[in-house]
């Protein structure tokens, strides 16, 4: 129960909270200090549970390090919550607090985090609780000015003499979120008729007889299907209220709310008690909530067994009154804190035991506290120990700000420095202790994040020096005080790794949110306005990361993107799945939706950047297993096979929930664990709640970026429920901002620029939210590659007919972002020369709508790679057979790079035809030549035992080229195993030519998983002229086999600062668990670290350490031996150890 412990309350019209207030007329900038008065001195940071008047005696002062108690000064305004509309009073910094001083202790009144509101018209009084605190806080310090009461006198003239006064009693208990979203939290009924005794004694609390206003909020729990809920309420064994409501709504509601507000004429002998009971379609049910329940009280103005009562009265409200004290005595005391920050004494007559006092005519609400200063037992504050000064009011000019834990700050200035080395930003770390100080007197408070932001807002000498980035570096909980059943559980060192989330006042069905927006609405222009309404002004991500381990894997994570890495014509790969609906788009006949808008996203790709292939992968264009959990596993293999071979950008339109794609489970969690491929995508999901970053459970979309060397790079996504249309227009409105040709801007500023200029879909845009860096910028080529013969004609002017079997020579070079000629780019060129579109017509599994029809580039006449020297290259290719002879245009893709002068170029060519069959083909009737082929290493031989996922390598030579089309008519690179068509792959995609080798290529597959046992295998490949190769070789699967460590290599030696792990194996692309343990030369292990990854085929494996150890020290200098354990699936594990120096 809560008894007399928030006593004070906002009354409307009154300027609340003083000192400090800004109108908005004042110079934005001029709004605040320049100087924290936390930028100096002494200062401790103490807490409070509630509204009181707290105690600090001498000696506990000097406990704290204050020498001299008399000079202890006491800032701040404690625990309310902030005010969110900022054309509301506010306060900047922190404002000292009236303290009476005794002879050896001092007393102040404190907030707690409860907020109560007079109002005005029912006369009655409702309450707020702080969503992010338990606590509220205050500032003590021994250098700043010690602030006392004033001492007023009201003469005493006819006056309404009042002997009661007005109260309230409140039953609250936050314990359950219904709906896993929004800020409000709940009571689950216990018993289907429950009474609530625990409001006090009425004799006691001095209860007088007349009307109790008795509210409280009920919220029974909804239904799909046809219910009715019945809700009795009673008061003191009196029937108050008894109601119907209709339980039934959407999928997406959890509860509604009831407010059952009735009044009650109060006899002496009733109890204080509540009862509710609920019945659900005439049963009795416990499927219901209590929100709240209040009593609206009078009681007898007098003394109490209490140091301090709190009172205030309806009937003082215009009129001279005079209030009248029983049992008093010469230690009482009152005092007026309507306003806080200036709190008056006021001198009142004691008579006998009757003290009395008269305030003028007012006509707003004054709350007044009792003070008995003979009383030992006023509640003390909590020291939290010294403040370090800090002067963020000094701050202005930043281009990012980075919002980090304390204890994730080491890894957030290293991403810092790379902005600021990388960039050239401004850039700064604060961490949320920091900011609470100065803008919410130490309080936990989201609106502390936004107030911060907006001074830098406002404090700019520019718009170019106003913030731009705002990184919130911690994950979020929608239960912000870890106060609920759930999150009650997490431990006090895992809480510290959280930041604070704005969640909605709604907390019961769809229009529930969470959004980060909330913290960039800076310009005044958005003061007043609801959240649903206001723009964003900054670019806003979130790393939804829990401990250091997190911390510092993706902050090497985005500083390996940063560092450009990961070279290759990926970066002009795009592309766009679709769901093909589910049982509820049967019933509406929407299957088609998700294509059609998926493809239009993939069309306005293709319009505002021609360089890049936007590929789609739609379900409904494939066989559907309806006897399998994952009814489309082809499709997730063929999603597999795009991110091993690299995307640049990925966009999924479709259900889903938490932890899947869609209920075919295209996309679960246990893939995304899994994932190992490290060309690193940006994630585009049009789906419900993927990335609910705020949910105690880990979500995909948050696994996706939390995967230390794979996943994603970051996600535009939703964390909450959104809808088909309104996703679609989002979704194009951040391809066509993303792909802005005369810039390659921040995905911060295309996230801000998505939000602020569709301002119709504000409410649907809350719930996509991006999880990454803001300052980010996708890793695409600048440069460009123009083409300018083919087949020693002018490219430009003449278009060529593509025919079958011709040989076909390109000749183009590399430009700047000027058109000027780079001839001094050296490097390699890849490019993709692909069919002309198709008409696809997808195979309408659901049968409820027309099947749907699309273009596509499916075809792919040559893929492969050549040189660049001084600018210019030359690359031939003879074109398949199986070529569509439509006479459209194709389009070919280019990549080039100087690794030398990381130099990037893209381009495209669509100038050519493919139709006709050459005049003059080379006369060749051999297959390919297979130069090589083995599973795992080079070693196999026909008959070798392999593990359960053996990688297949090919290396392959034909003068005319191997023939990768999929033009229909057989001629696929094909590996079959044991003659079945579940074990038979289609290798096209995983054949390439092997740079600076004309005629060479290679194919690289990592074979499912396989049965223990022999194995036969047929290898068939065609060139380009339409001879085939077959090759036939046996294996043994071996469970057991374990794999062989080539080498493990420490570099560099002797380490210093970090050293890097290259392991290399021969289980290439499979799935390892991997560990390296590091021993001093006595045995003693000081550093163990395991994971799950895969490597490419002549690639290392490694591992990186920062020569800490287990617990975080840096490790003594000297010997070291290291060593390396790998295995693969229920495989033996294989080892390997060497010796390496450590320097400091």
């Amino acid at each position: 129960m809560e008894l007399h412990e928030t006593r004070s309350f906002l009354i409307s019209g009154i300027a609340v909270l003083l000192c400090l207030c800004f109108s908005l007329s004042v110079k934005a900038g001029e709004r605040y200090t320049d100087n924290s008065v936390l930028s100096k001195g002494n200062w401790v940071k103490i807490q409070i549970e509630q509204d009181g008047i707290y105690k600090l005696t001498y000696s506990e002062l000097k406990k704290m390090g204050f020498d001299d108690p008399s000079k202890v000064a006491v800032y701040g305004y404690g625990g309310w919550p902030l005010e969110e509309d900022f054309t509301k009073p506010y306060v900047d910094d922190l404002p000292a607090v009236p303290v009476l001083r005794k002879d050896d202790y001092i007393l102040f009144y404190g907030r707690g985090t409860t907020k109560w509101e007079a109002q005005i018209r029912n006369e009655n009084f409702t309450h707020t609780n702080n969503p992010y605190s338990v606590y509220g806080y205050y500032f003590l310090t021994d250098g700043a000015e010690v602030k006392v009461p004033e001492q007023i006198k009201y003469d005493r003239t006819t006056s309404e003499r009042i002997e009661t006064f007005d109260d309230y009693l409140l039953h609250e208990k936050e314990l359950v979120s219904i709906n896993l979203s929004g800020r409000r939290l709940f009571e689950k009924l216990s018993q289907s008729a429950q009474t609530f005794n625990d409001f006090g004694n009425p004799e006691t609390l001095g209860i007088v007889e007349g009307e109790i206003y008795v509210d409280c909020r009920f919220v029974p729990l909804t239904t799909t299907s046809e219910a009715q809920g019945e809700i009795t309420l009673s008061f003191a064994g009196n029937k108050l209220y008894n109601g119907n409501t209709s339980l039934q709504s959407g999928t997406y509601t959890k509860g509604k709310d009831m407010e059952l507000a009735q009044k009650y004429e109060y006899k002496a002998g009733d109890h204080l008690s509540v009862k509710l009971e609920y019945k659900k379609s005439q049963q009795p049910s416990t499927d219901g909530y209590v929100d709240y329940i209040r009593l609206n009280v009078k009681r007898q103005l007098k003394t109490y067994n209490e140091p301090y009562t709190f009172f205030r009265s309806f009937k003082s409200r215009n009129h001279i009154s005079r209030f009248v004290i029983e049992g008093a005595n010469s230690a009482c005391m009152v005092m007026d804190i309507t306003d806080p920050a200036n709190c008056k004494i006021i001198e009142t007559e004691l008579t006998g035991s009757t003290m009395s006092f008269t305030i003028p005519e007012s006509n707003s609400l004054r709350e007044f506290v009792l003070i008995r200063t003979d009383r030992t037992d006023f509640p003390v504050p909590v020291s939290k120990g010294a403040v370090e000064c800090r002067n963020l009011h000094g701050w202005s000019n930043k281009d990012m700000i980075i919002i980090s834990p304390s204890t994730l700050r080491k890894e957030a200035e290293r991403l810092k420095e790379a902005h600021e080395t990388q960039d050239g930003l401004r850039v700064e770390v604060v961490t949320p202790e920091e900011i609470y100080n100065e803008f919410s007197s130490g309080t936990p408070d989201a609106t502390a994040y936004r107030r911060f932001m907006k001074m830098l807002y406002d404090k700019a000498a520019s718009k170019e020096d106003r913030p731009k980035y705002l990184l919130l570096f911690g994950d979020g909980a929608y239960d912000n005080r870890f106060v609920t059943e759930s999150w009650s559980k997490m431990s006090d060192k895992e809480r510290e790794n959280f930041l604070l989330t704005f969640q909605s006042e709604n907390s019961l069905d769809e229009k529930s949110y969470v959004t980060d927006d909330y913290f960039g609405f800076l310009d005044d222009a958005s003061n007043g306005k609801s959240v649903e309404s206001c723009p964003v002004d900054i670019g806003i991500g979130r790393f939804p990361i829990r401990s250091v381990s997190d911390a510092r894997k993706i902050v090497n994570k985005v500083i390996r993107y940063m560092n450009n890495e990961e070279l290759g014509i990926w970066k002009n790969e795009t592309c766009f799945v679709a769901d093909d609906g589910s049982n509820a788009d049967k019933v509406k006949k929407q299957a088609n939706d998700h294509m059609k808008y998926a493809n239009g996203a993939a069309q306005t790709v293709e319009e505002k950047a021609p360089d890049v292939l936007a590929s789609r992968l739609f379900f409904d264009n494939y066989a559907k297993d309806y006897s399998s959990s994952n009814s489309y596993s082809v499709v997730t293999d063929e999603m597999n096979k795009k991110l091993r071979e690299g995307l640049m950008l990925i966009n999924y339109t479709g259900h889903g929930n938490t932890t899947s794609w869609s209920d075919e489970n295209v996309l679960t969690l246990p893939m995304i664990d899994k994932f190992s491929y490290p060309k690193l995508p940006l994630w585009i999901t049009a789906t419900c709640d993927f990335c609910r970053f705020d949910a105690l459970a880990t979500s995909a979309g948050e696994s996706i970026f939390l995967n230390e060397k794979s996943g994603g790079i970051a996600l535009y996504t939703t964390v909450r429920v959104a809808y088909g249309s309104e996703n679609d227009r989002i979704n194009n409105s951040f391809l066509e901002k993303l792909f802005d040709q005369s810039m390659y801007p921040a995905l911060g500023d295309v996230v801000r620029s998505v939000k602020a200029d569709n301002k119709s879909l504000r409410s649907k845009n809350l719930n996509f939210t991006f999880i990454g860096d803001p300052a980010l910028k996708l890793a695409l080529p600048s440069h460009k590659i123009r083409i300018n013969t083919i087949n020693g004609k002018d490219a430009v002017q003449n278009s060529t007919n593509f025919r079958a079997y011709d040989e076909v020579t390109v000749e183009g070079e590399i430009l700047a972002p000027d058109n000027s000629i780079i001839d001094n780019f050296n490097g390699k060129l890849e490019v993709k020369v692909m069919d002309s579109k198709i008409e696809i017509t997808t195979r309408n599994n659901f049968r409820n709508d027309t099947a749907f029809k699309y273009m596509d580039y499916k075809n792919l006449v040559y893929k492969g790679s050549t040189q660049v020297q001084n600018g210019k290259f030359s690359f031939s290719f003879y074109v398949p057979g199986n070529i569509s002879y439509s006479g459209k245009a194709g389009k070919m893709i280019l990549y080039a790079s100087d690794s030398e002068q990381k130099i990037e170029a893209k381009g495209n060519f669509t100038n050519y035809k493919v139709q006709g069959t050459s005049d003059d083909p080379l006369d060749d009737h051999e297959g390919p030549e297979i130069v090589k082929l083995y599973l795992n290493d080079s070693t196999f031989v026909s008959g070798d035992k392999v593990n359960t996922t053996p990688f297949f390598y090919a290396q392959l030579w034909d003068q005319t080229g191997v023939d990768i089309t999929e033009g229909g008519v057989g001629h696929d690179v094909m590996l079959m195993i044991d003659n079945k068509p579940f074990t038979s792959y289609n290798l096209n995609s995983y054949y390439d030519n092997i740079f600076g080798r004309k005629g060479e290529g290679e194919v690289r597959f990592g074979i499912p998983q396989l049965s223990a046992g022999m194995h036969e295998a047929v290898f068939k490949v065609w060139d380009v002229m339409g001879n085939p190769t077959t090759y036939t070789f046996r294996f043994e699967v071996d469970e057991s086999l374990k794999p062989f460590i080539t080498n493990i290599v420490a570099t560099p030696t002797p380490a210093k600062g970090n050293v890097e792990f290259h392991l290399t194996h021969n289980r290439p692309e499979s799935q390892m668990k991997v560990g390296i343990m590091v021993y001093d030369i006595a045995g003693r292990l000081h550093w163990k670290h395991e994971e799950t990854g895969s490597s490419e085929l002549f690639k290392d494996y490694v591992i990186d350490w920062d020569l800490r150890n287990n617990s975080g020290s840096h490790v003594r200098p000297g010997v070291y031996i290291y060593r390396a354990a790998i295995s693969t699936n229920n495989s033996k594990e294989a080892t390997e150890a060497k010796k390496m120096i450590i320097l400091w």
